[in-house]
């Protein structure tokens, strides 16, 4: 049994917003995700089919930084904080490719 689960939204929905705990990440299965930016709004990032979003602050326990929102209609594979959690531990490749990914974007 997968530790994903298929959701979809419909265009306009919030995924997520700036300030919520941060419990879910994400990767676009079909479709786009618009991130927003906290203090004015602006959108800051449109991401697409096969890019994840969201694990960063999942990771750290944190809050979310900015609202994303479907651009259209889309479907996701969502995982939750303790789904990952155990996916890590018992993948141990997949860390690596996890905590890799992460350490690259600091740079």
């Amino acid at each position: 049994m997968s530790a994903f689960a298929e959701v979809s939204f419909a265009a306009g929905a919030h995924l997520f917003e700036a300030g919520q705990a941060a419990d879910k990440l994400y990767i676009i299965k079909q479709g786009s995700v618009e991130l927003l930016d906290s203090r004015s709004g602006q959108i800051f990032a449109t991401l697409s089919a096969g890019q994840p979003f969201g694990e960063q602050a999942v990771l750290s326990g944190g809050v979310r930084s900015a609202t994303a929102r479907a651009k259209e209609d889309t479907v996701c594979m969502e995982l939750t904080a303790t789904g990952l959690q155990q996916v890590l531990e018992k993948e141990s490749e997949l860390s690596r490719i996890v905590f890799r990914a992460l350490l690259l974007q600091l740079y």
